[in-house]
C-alpha cells in the first residue's frame, strides 16, 4: 500500500509532514499539499477532520445585492468582485458559502432537512475539488498523501478519498510505510458535546485496538495516526464548557479538561510504539513524551487560515527530529 523505494534524501531517513483538522479550510489544504516542496517531505499525512462545519447562505436580493448570514447576523454584498472576495473569504475560514435565490432562502430556513443536505453536498464537493488538487500538485512526483477520517467527516468520503488518484485514505488499518516502518489508522474520537459523525466510547476503543494492535510486527518502528489523542496530557487539554456550550471560567480564566482517549494512553504506556500523530484537540499544540513513545499534536487555527503542522525525521528506525511549523 505504501512506498518503498529509497529517498532521494538519503538511505534509511524519512521525511513526514503532519497535519490535522483543517476542517474544510481552502487555503489550509493548499499549504499542507504544497508543504511537500516547501519542507521537502517525503510523504504528507493528515491526521483527520478534513471537513468544515456550517453553510454561509448568500440569498440575491431583487436588486442585485447580496445578503450572507452569518452567527445570526446579516452582511450586505454588492458587486460581484465583492460576492467573489466573500465567497473566498469563507472558503478559506472553512466555511461553505451557499449563493441562493431569497425564495430558496426561505425555503431552507424551515426545512432542516433540506439544510442537511445541502450541507452535505457542498462538503462533498469540496472534498473532491481537493482531491483533484492534490493530484494536479503531487501527480509525477514520489510524495505520497496519506489520510484517515476525524470524527467530524461524514463517512461519505471515505468513497471519495478511497477513489482519489493521489491520496492514500486508510481507517482501522495498520499498512506498511515508507522506510521499513509501518502505520496504524484509527480515526473517530471519544464522545464529544455535539455528537459528531464518528464518536466510540472507550470500550469500543478498547475493542478497536484489540483488532488493530495484532497486525503491528515491531512496536518500535510503528507509527500511530490517531486522530483522538491520549488523555490526561498536554495534547488533549482544552476549555471545559457548560450546558449551553459556553466556556467556563474560574477565578477569571478559562477552566480545563481533558477530551481525548484514556484506552489510547494506556496502549501508548504498554506497547511504546515509535510515534503518535494525533489532532482533534485544536488547543492542544505540543510535543510530549509517554515513555520512549513520543506524541505530537499540532493544534489547528484552521479559521486564520494559518496551517499549524510538525515535520518529523526518522532515520534508521529512531527518530532524528521533530519540529512544529506554523505559516
Amino acid at each position: 500500500m505504501f512506498w518503498k523505494k529509497k529517498n532521494k534524501s538519503g538511505d534509511g531517513q524519512v521525511k513526514i509532514f503532519f497535519a490535522s483538522d483543517l476542517h474544510g479550510s481552502n487555503v489550509c489544504f493548499k499549504k499542507f499539499v504544497n508543504s511537500a516542496k516547501f519542507y521537502g517531505a517525503d510523504v504528507l499525512v493528515l491526521g483527520g477532520d478534513l471537513t468544515g462545519k456550517a453553510v454561509i447562505p448568500i440569498a440575491e436580493q431583487q436588486d442585485g445585492s447580496y445578503l450572507a448570514f452569518q452567527h445570526g447576523e446579516s452582511v450586505r454584498i454588492t458587486g460581484q468582485g465583492e460576492l467573489d472576495d466573500f465567497v473566498k473569504r469563507q472558503g478559506n475560514m472553512g466555511f461553505y458559502p451557499a449563493v441562493i435565490s431569497e425564495a430558496e432562502y426561505q425555503r431552507l430556513k424551515s426545512d432542516p432537512t433540506a439544510q442537511e443536505e445541502l450541507f452535505k453536498r457542498l462538503v462533498l464537493e469540496r472534498v473532491h475539488e481537493w482531491a483533484a488538487f492534490a493530484e494536479e500538485k503531487l501527480k509525477g512526483t514520489e510524495i505520497p498523501f496519506v489520510a484517515l477520517p476525524g470524527n467530524d467527516d461524514f463517512w461519505e468520503i471515505d468513497e471519495i478519498l478511497t477513489q482519489a488518484a493521489h491520496v492514500d485514505f486508510n481507517e482501522m488499518r495498520v499498512c506498511d510505510f515508507k522506510g521499513g516502518y509501518q502505520m496504524l489508522f484509527c480515526g473517530g474520537s471519544t464522545p464529544t458535546p455535539w455528537d459528531t459523525e464518528r464518536e466510540y466510547s472507550e470500550a469500543q476503543y478498547v475493542e478497536r485496538f484489540a483488532e488493530l494492535l495484532p497486525q503491528v510486527r515491531d512496536m518500535s518502528r510503528c507509527i500511530f495516526n490517531v486522530h483522538v489523542p491520549p488523555h490526561g496530557t498536554a495534547l488533549d487539554a482544552c476549555p471545559k464548557l457548560d450546558d449551553n456550550m459556553q466556556v467556563v471560567y474560574e477565578m477569571g480564566l478559562p477552566a480545563q479538561i481533558h477530551a481525548g482517549c484514556e484506552t489510547l494512553n494506556d496502549i501508548i504506556k504498554e506497547h511504546q510504539p515509535l510515534l503518535g500523530l494525533h489532532g482533534h484537540i485544536h488547543e492542544g499544540r505540543a510535543k510530549i513524551n509517554i515513555g520512549e513513545t513520543v506524541c505530537i499534536n499540532p493544534g489547528s487555527v484552521y479559521p486564520e487560515g494559518i496551517l499549524q503542522g510538525a515535520m518529523i525525521i526518522l532515520e534508521d528506525g529512531k527518530i532524528a527530529q521533530t519540529n512544529l511549523t506554523q505559516g
